[in-house]
């Protein structure tokens, strides 16, 4: 129980009682029951609770359990969402007349409580009050109280009613009718600027140190929609070109729509960078790579993705933005990000590591976005500019400026005086720059402030209606395909002649052209909004499914219809095969971006895929939540990946096989998988009849098996499933699951009894399959060098690991580098030189410990130590061998046998023989890499002989040769031949 400050709404359905006179009960029940559904999800949404309902009427309460700052305007927008869903309703009478509502809102002081048999209920005279004015209100009204208007009137347009008098109040009580919601937008880039020097100085000041220090900064510009964030920027650069800099100014813009918002601003941007500065078309024109990549970025950035493949992976998206950056800023270079606050978490870790990576270069970047995405810039360390309203001074220049007075001098505006009207739009635009913009327009059309509805929102929708009807059918159809849009696509949904038109629009200053061949885009974001919002449902489902069905951007439009005929008609028959279609659509747009490595993108679209199928068939929604579930362990996100597949749909059911394996493929990765699950787990899929699905299970099942047998050393056991696996994954075509097995598959044989010849052939086929994604060719050019390495090719090997060393470097991999360390350690030390071998595992080794692989750690420990007693440093050895020791159940079991094997070397050569020498044995017997085997007998064979052993050092060293041979591993097969 808990006195507090409350928001209580009421509603209620209009002209019920004489409905219910000459309707039958069990239509209007049907009525009802849609109405309480709309009703209870638009409060639940906004996080409010329905604390009950009364016939038709809706009593909801926001700020019961936990006030919060937007109460009030949480209430209204609930009120506003019922309002317009109820109208999609029609009554069972002979009229089938549209449902309406009336609302009541009120926020006051009131007693609140909770039990189990009655739930929340809230006592006070704020829930009279909001009765009341409910029933005060017509249909369609929204009518609130003193208190609500003071919460919510930053949000809402209001505007006062005579007051009212109730009974029980001594005094008439002052109420407000709401007219709308304020909505947002941007100035107009011809408009007079004003007030906004201090910015531009700032901004130019900033420049100017970039320019003497060549050092890169970072501002970050913010302010509300409308305000005039990218026009202070352009006026600044402006600025600059005036005074005589020159700097090579480039702009990516963001987009609110669709999958591909990361890919369009980086493409915008590179390809304004390529245009304006010559070393960068220089650079494309030498480097057939960047040119790839940026080719390929490309078309990624188109919004055609059905039966997309991936594209170039973030890190090589990174490499390239830097190297043509870096060729760019000979000359001082500004970088402008547009609307960041619709950027993805790829493009923002990007702009971070580029000015991580660029600090020595002349560039400024700067980050346009709102207040409310604060924190998610690229950088802490950004200079702020916050661009904040005009004060009533200023809205009145600009105001003057766009009637086309300088001056205050009163004129006439259509027999208006314009002076007046001045004032009352200086006054209600609340110093926004778009908001002035768009009330002179309405002045200039013969209006008054007085009949423009009071908030932006509805002074946009009374722009469109003044616009003919075929040009509010464009202005539709391009809202639907998003901010930017081509003539292709309007032509595409029916729009005859569109250039023209679109042409007659942009004349209008709500289009603009792009400089894609046919492209345009929303001059406003307002418009865009508004336009899309006045289009009927039906049409926009309709629209929606063409565009995916001639694949532009297929995963959201679909979605999107989804959605809205889910609002329309929930018992729709097609419902269900549309969710399925879009769920499909963003599981594979979702994959690509994974096969990409473009991490949270792929985060976000299977997540979605996931909802959406959750009410399709098994095979769908258990693949989507697998691939869910592998990119947020490559997110780190451990718990959620286990969750995904834990809870996920299936927690009332029993989940699908593929969901089954899963989960015992994350139980391995963190050592907690038993040989009773595994086996119950082949029961079970022995017991399916091998479908496409099942396949897919099986596929995962023998990755299960891979990774059991690597735990135990058993690489050719590993080789052999992995081989299954990927057969499996074949058969399906699941080009995502083959990516992986190949690499693993090349990874493993590095370890396996497989030939040399065909490790090498497998390297051969991983790098004419990735070469054009050096990310997933590493570990195929570290295992040619390590296979080279072992057969004797020096200068193969070199070659090999210089290349691998140059993709490390270019796309900034920590662990990339750890691999080829691990290698160039090996390498070195077959060649003698165990200096730089020691280097490279202990390199290895410190940067494993700091991403938290202890095991391999200690394993590249192991193998340094071994290189420092190579050098005759016996002593330092032993001591570092002992300390290991005493840690190698925390090893794997290359380390540990390693390990062993090296303190039974150290003991013989003091005289002494080493008990651990039976451990060393019984390791032995399960391991089946040839080339540790080998090394580990040669280890035993030369204790062997240094404690007189000679017939057990002979034989230990034939073994140690024969594993060797069986490989091809010639450089270690000829030392040990020498030694015998």
């Amino acid at each position: 129980m808990s006195r507090r400050l409350v928001v209580v709404l009421f509603l209620d359905l209009v002209g019920w009682t004489r409905l219910a006179e000459r309707v039958d009960p069990e239509p209007l029940q049907r009525l009802l029951d849609e109405y309480y559904e709309i009703c209870s999800a638009a409060v639940e949404e906004h996080g409010g609770v329905v604390e009950k309902f009364i016939g038709d009427a809706v009593m909801a309460v926001f700020g019961a359990d936990t006030s919060q700052e937007d109460d009030a305007p949480r209430a209204l927008r609930t009120a506003m969402r019922i309002r317009a869903e109820v109208r999609d309703l029609h009554t069972p009478a002979t009229d089938a007349a549209p449902v309406e509502v009336h609302c009541g809102i009120a926020a006051g002081e009131a007693l609140v409580t909770r039990s189990a048999r009655a739930g929340i209920r809230v006592v006070g005279d704020v829930v009279n009050l909001a009765a009341r004015l409910q029933s005060l209100a017509v249909a369609g009204e929204i009518i609130v109280n003193e208190t609500v208007a003071h919460l919510a009137r930053p949000h809402y347009a209001m505007v006062p009613v005579p007051p009212v008098a109730l009974k029980g109040k001594a005094e008439p009580v002052p109420v407000l009718l709401v007219t709308g919601e304020a909505a947002d937008g941007g100035a107009g880039e011809d408009s007079l600027m004003v007030d906004r020097g201090a910015e531009r100085h700032r901004l130019r000041r900033i420049y100017h140190r970039v320019a003497r220090e060549r050092r890169a900064e970072l501002v970050t510009v913010i302010g509300p929609p409308g305000i005039g964030k990218t026009r202070l920027v352009r006026e600044a650069v402006d600025d600059l070109v005036a005074a005589g800099a020159r700097p090579v100014a480039v702009f990516g813009s963001c987009q609110s729509y669709g999958t591909a918002g990361n890919y369009g601003a980086l493409v915008e941007m590179l390809d304004a960078l390529t245009r304006r500065a010559p070393s960068c078309a220089e650079l494309l024109r030498t480097d057939e790579r960047i040119a790839g990549v940026l080719a390929a970025l490309r078309d990624a950035s188109l919004p055609r993705r059905a039966g997309a493949v991936p594209g170039p992976g973030v890190e090589e998206l990174s490499w390239a933005t830097r190297e043509l950056l870096t060729a760019a800023a000979r000359d001082p270079l500004v970088v402008v990000w547009d609307n960041l606050a619709w950027a993805g978490q790829s493009l923002l870790r990007l702009i971070g590591e580029l000015m991580d990576g660029l600090r020595d270069l002349p560039l400024l970047m700067v980050c346009v976005s709102r207040p409310e995405t604060a924190g998610r810039d690229a950088s802490q360390e950004a200079d702020v500019i916050e661009v904040g309203a005009l004060v009533p001074a200023d809205s009145a220049r600009l105001a003057f400026s766009l009637a086309g007075r300088a001056s205050g001098d009163e004129v006439e505006l259509h027999g208006l005086d314009l002076a007046e009207q001045v004032d009352r739009v200086a006054l209600y635009s609340a110093g926004n720059p778009l908001y002035i913009r768009l009330m002179m327009d309405w002045l200039r059309n013969g209006r008054t402030v007085d009949e423009v509805p009071p908030t932006i929102t509805a002074m946009v929708g009374a722009m469109i209606d003044r616009l003919p009807a075929p040009s509010r059918r464009l202005l539709g159809a391009a809202s639907v395909i998003g901010p930017s849009f081509t003539l292709e696509q309007l032509a595409l949904l029916g729009e005859p002649a569109p250039e023209a038109a679109v042409a007659e629009l942009a004349g209008r200053r709500l289009f603009r052209s792009t400089e894609e061949e046919g492209g345009y885009r929303f001059v406003q974001q307002p418009v865009h909004e508004v336009a899309y919002g006045r289009l009927e449902k039906e049409q926009r489902v309709s629209w929606h499914r063409r565009l995916a069905e001639h694949g532009f951007s297929p995963g959201f439009h679909l979605e999107a219809a989804t959605r809205l005929l889910g609002g329309l008609r929930p018992d729709d028959a097609g419902l269900p095969e549309l969710a399925r279609q879009a769920a499909g659509a963003l599981l594979g747009e979702g994959t690509v971006a994974l096969r990409q490595r473009d991490v949270p993108t792929a985060i976000g679209l299977l997540g979605r895929a996931l909802v959406l199928a959750r009410g399709g068939p098994d095979g769908c929604r258990s693949v989507a939540a697998v691939r869910l579930s592998d990119a947020l362990m490559l997110s780190g996100d451990t718990r959620g990946a286990l969750e995904v597949v834990e809870e996920g749909p299936w927690r009332a059911t029993s989940p699908p096989a593929l969901v089954r394996v899963q989960r015992q493929l994350l139980a391995a990765r963190l050592g907690k998988v038993t040989a009773a699950d595994v086996e119950g787990l082949r029961a079970a899929l022995d017991g399916l009849d091998g479908a496409e699905p099942d396949r897919s299970a099986r596929c995962r099942f023998e990755q299960l098996l891979m990774l059991i047998h690597l735990d135990r050393g058993r690489f050719g056991a590993a080789e052999e499933a992995a081989c299954a696996a990927l057969d499996h994954a074949r058969d399906v075509g699941d080009a995502y699951e083959e990516d992986r097995l190949l690499v693993a598959l090349c990874e493993i044989r590095q370890w396996s009894p497989s030939p040399m010849a065909q490790k090498l052939a497998g390297c051969a086929e991983l790098l004419e399959r990735f070469a054009a994604d050096r990310f997933l060719a590493l570990p195929a050019l570290a295992a040619r060098a390590r296979c080279l390495a072992l057969t004797g090719d020096r200068s193969g090997a070199r070659s090999a690991l210089t290349e691998a060393e140059s993709v490390v470097v270019q796309l900034r991999l920590t662990l990339g580098r750890v691999l080829v360390d691990q290698v160039a350690a090996l390498a070195a030390s077959l060649d003698g030189e165990h200096a730089e071998a020691e280097r490279r595992f202990g390199r290895a080794a410190d940067a494993l410990e700091q991403a938290g692989y202890v095991p391999v750690a200690l394993t590249m420990r192991v193998q340094a130590a071994r290189e420092c007693a190579r050098r005759d440093r016996t002593d330092e050895a032993a001591r570092r061998i002992a300390d290991l020791l005493a840690r190698r159940e925390e090893m794997d079991v290359r380390g540990r046998i390693l390990c062993l094997s090296a303190a039974v070397l150290g003991a013989a050569a003091q005289g002494r023989a080493e008990p651990m020498r039976a451990e060393v044995l019984r390791l032995l017997r399960n391991l089946d890499d040839p080339c540790l085997r080998g090394e580990v007998c040669f280890d035993l064979a030369r204790a062997h002989r240094c404690l007189g052993e000679g017939a057990e050092a002979r034989t230990m060293a034939g073994l140690a040769a024969e594993s060797y041979a069986a490989v091809g591993a010639v450089k270690p097969l000829g030392a040990v031949r020498a030694w015998m």
